[in-house]
């Protein structure tokens, strides 16, 4: 990913966009980002791209603590402003929503890594797992299942939905704990856990080793017959996105969508 300073702003784009992604590269040769930005009344991180660039500037810039104005020159882009809306006058309004942080002890430290949609845990070579999820609370579930993976409201509209988890509107407190292929017990469903409550996870049976992902960046790949300790939490840190006022509702929609819900 490319990294551009304008003042104290940030500028982020995949560079490599640019050889067929002719909007981006006028966007980018016309500096259209200089008026954006000037009128941006705190230092903001611009992302022009996809949800992949987004969710790079995210891993790399979260703890900056800027608001995130991001850009859609991709496909899909949930959560980013369409450009059809940009113009010269362009008044804004901030949501904040919520990381996911995954910590983990191994033999020489504690590491650590956050996620603005989703951690998935999941066994080598699409083998079965056997995982203990605790809670805070001293609940503790234990199953057998190919994959798992923990959502945030905003993440909750992708993979999770693929495996026929819950979406959560972006304005509740939770996350979902979505299975895949669950054997024991069997259908399992999602479970939605209050985002104030922590999640340990253990794997109980060792045999095949675990992969686990944030947001599909590999986090931690163990070793056969390795046990892991994780804990999963609401992080210190959020996300402060910046949402075009005149696009605020087409944002909000797009969950009712998801939804099956009909726009009228």
């Amino acid at each position: 990913m490319q990294f551009i300073e304008y003042k104290k702003h940030i500028i982020c784009y995949n560079w490599y966009n640019l050889d067929f992604n002719k909007s981006l590269r006028e966007f980018i040769e016309a500096k259209r980002y200089i008026e954006i930005l000037d009128s941006m009344k705190s230092n903001t991180i611009l992302v022009l791209g996809g949800d992949w660039a987004m969710l790079t500037a995210i891993k790399n810039h979260y703890d900056k603590g800027y608001p995130f104005l991001w850009i859609n020159f991709w496909r899909k882009g949930f959560l980013l402003n369409n450009r059809e809306y940009l113009s010269e006058k362009i008044e804004y309004i901030e949501r904040t929503y919520p990381l996911l942080e995954i910590q983990t002890e191994t033999d020489w430290s504690t590491i650590k890594e956050v996620a603005m949609n989703e951690i998935d845990i999941r066994a080598w070579a699409w083998k079965m797992i056997w995982l203990d999820f605790s809670l805070s609370k001293n609940q503790k579930l234990c199953i057998e299942w190919d994959w798992v993976i923990i959502s945030t409201p905003a993440g909750s509209t992708g993979y999770n939905s693929s495996l026929w988890g819950p979406i959560i509107p972006h304005i509740i407190d939770a996350f979902v704990i979505t299975p895949k292929a669950s054997w024991k017990p069997k259908f399992q469903p999602a479970i939605i856990v209050d985002n104030r409550e922590f999640i340990e996870v253990i794997n109980n049976w060792r045999k095949n080793p675990v992969e686990i992902y944030c947001d599909w960046r590999l986090f931690l790949s163990t070793e056969k017959n390795t046990q892991i300790s994780l804990k999963i939490k609401k992080s210190l840190h959020s996300v402060k996105l910046i949402i075009i006022n005149d696009y605020i509702d087409i944002w909000d929609n797009k969950v009712l969508q998801e939804q099956w819900f009909e726009i009228v």
